[in-house]
């Protein structure tokens, strides 16, 4: 009987992450209100299974906002040291806008899913403290930059990815993120330019 139980409990896992996995990637090709029919086809299971572990969109929706938190913390674990941490950062996550659908399946979700659009802003914020308390104290950004300035920064970044069509979307990225952190950099000293160099060892030059 315990070994029969066993084996029920993990057919139940195997189909819950099953469903976790379809869950995310229909998330990303369909948007926010993919059908929860395709959602259980993909899986491979009963819609009546699906509903068993997630009897609602904002349940679902959930389960798929921590796949890409646990990601995001993982990888920011390994970016603890960085001083340029939050760069590397803000291109995963304008990576994983362009890859769910960009702003055409973001907008929808914010609307008629805003727990689950605040809790993943909730998240980025406290993903994004550290790192941008470490540009910061590296003068690699400027102070006055604020959490609600990183939001607008990924989507920025998303547009500019957005702009390759599918080409190159990591190179049209760095392109973009290289343009945003020249915006973001803390001001010179006064008579400095942004490499530290004086405007009088220039002046020199010419």
């Amino acid at each position: 009987v315990k070994q029969r139980k066993t084996a029920l409990r993990k057919d139940a896992q195997e189909r819950l992450d099953r469903l976790i996995d379809a869950a995310v990637e229909l998330y990303a090709s369909d948007g926010y209100d993919v059908p929860f029919e395709k959602v259980a086809e993909r899986a491979g299971v009963s819609r009546p299974t699906l509903h068993r572990n997630f009897p609602d969109r904002d349940a679902l929706s959930a389960a798929v906002l921590k796949v890409h938190m646990d990601e995001l913390t993982e990888r920011m674990a390994q970016w603890a040291d960085r001083e340029d941490g939050l760069f590397l950062a803000l291109k995963l996550l304008a990576t994983k806008t362009i890859i769910s659908g960009g702003l055409a399946k973001i907008v929808p979700m914010h609307r008629q899913a805003p727990a689950s659009s605040g809790t993943f802003r909730n998240c980025v914020d406290l993903a994004l403290a550290g790192p941008l308390a470490r540009a910061k104290a590296a003068g690699l950004v400027r102070p006055e930059l604020s959490l609600e300035d990183m939001h607008r920064a990924i989507l920025m970044l998303a547009g500019g990815g957005l702009d390759s069509y599918g080409n190159d979307v990591s190179a049209s990225i760095d392109l973009s993120l290289d343009m945003l952190r020249r915006g973001m950099m803390a001001p010179a000293p006064p008579g400095m330019d942004e490499a530290g160099i004086g405007w009088s060892h220039h002046t020199a030059k010419l």
